[in-house]
C-alpha cells in the first residue's frame, strides 16, 4: 500500500539543512512576503480586506490542522501540544491581529516573528524530526512560520504599523512575562515550553550557552540583541531623517 502523507510514520530521505527541500520554500516565503509588501498599498479596500481574511483563515487553518493531526495519531498532550512556544503561539496571535488591528499584537508579532520565526526557518527543527517534504509536517512547519511574517507586512503595508524604540521596550516586558507564565506551566504539566525547563534533547544552540537554569540568562541575552537587530532597519531610517 503506498504511503499517505498524513501517516505518523515517514520512511522517506530525512530533511537536511541547505536542502532544495530547504531553500525553495524558503525563497517561496520571502517571494510571498515580498509581493504581499509591493501589493497591498496598491490594492483596493475590498481587496486588502480579501487579502486580510485569507491570511486569517490561512492562520486558523494552520493551528486547527496541526492540532487534529496529532489528535489523529493520539499525540496532543498538554505536555507539549498548547501553542506555547513562541512561533506557536505567534500564530493564533496573528489572526487575532488581523482580526482587531490591535498595533501591541502587531508590536510583538514583529520582534518574534523577524527575531524568532526567522531563526526557526534557517535552522528548522524537521531535522530533528525526521519529516521531509512532501508529509503534512513538513507542509505545517513553513506554512505556519511564513504566515507570521506575512501577517507583519500585511499589516504595516496596510496600516502603516511600525515599531518604535518604545515598543521594544514593551515587547521585551511581555516578553518576560510570557516567559514567567510559561515556566508556572511547564511546572503544573511537565512540559518544555519555551526550552526553559531543560535542554532539547537535539542538539541546539544552547548546547553552548551551560547548564539549566543558568543557560537562560545568555538566552534571554541573545533575545533582546536579536530584537536590536530587526529593530535597527527603523532605527537607522529615523536617524538618517532626521539628519
Amino acid at each position: 500500500m503506498p504511503p499517505t502523507y498524513l501517516d505518523l510514520t515517514y520512511t522517506g530521505p530525512p530533511f537536511t539543512l541547505g536542502s532544495p527541500q530547504h531553500l525553495l520554500p524558503l525563497g517561496a516565503i520571502a517571494a510571498i512576503w515580498l509581493l504581499i509588501a509591493m501589493l497591498t498599498p496598491r490594492l483596493s479596500p475590498t481587496g486588502r480586506e480579501v487579502l486580510r481574511w485569507g491570511l486569517a483563515v490561512g492562520c486558523g487553518a494552520s493551528w486547527l490542522s496541526w492540532d487534529l493531526w496529532q489528535l489523529t495519531h493520539g499525540l496532543w498532550s498538554v505536555r507539549y501540544s498548547l501553542p506555547l512556544h513562541l512561533c506557536t503561539l505567534s500564530v493564533p496571535l496573528s489572526a487575532v491581529l488581523l482580526l482587531t488591528r490591535r498595533s501591541i499584537l502587531y508590536e510583538l508579532l514583529y520582534f518574534w516573528g523577524f527575531a524568532g520565526a526567522t531563526q526557526a526557518l534557517l535552522t528548522p527543527d524537521l531535522q530533528a524530526t525526521g519529516y521531509n517534504f512532501p508529509h503534512f509536517v513538513y507542509w505545517i512547519f513553513w506554512l505556519s512560520h511564513g504566515i507570521i511574517l506575512w501577517t507583519v507586512v500585511f499589516a504595516g503595508a496596510a496600516w502603516s504599523y511600525r515599531p518604535t524604540w518604545r515598543s521594544l521596550g514593551r515587547v521585551t516586558l511581555i516578553t518576560n512575562g510570557v516567559l514567567v507564565a510559561v515556566g508556572g506551566v511547564n511546572w503544573l504539566t511537565g512540559g518544555n515550553y519555551m526550552f526553559i525547563a531543560r535542554k532539547p534533547a537535539y542538539p541546539t544552540l544552547l548546547d553552548f550557552l551551560g547548564p539549566w537554569p543558568w543557560y537562560i540568562i545568555p538566552l534571554e541575552l541573545i533575545g533582546l540583541l536579536a530584537f536590536g537587530l530587526v529593530y535597527l532597519p527603523y532605527a537607522l531610517h529615523d536617524w538618517r531623517h532626521k539628519a
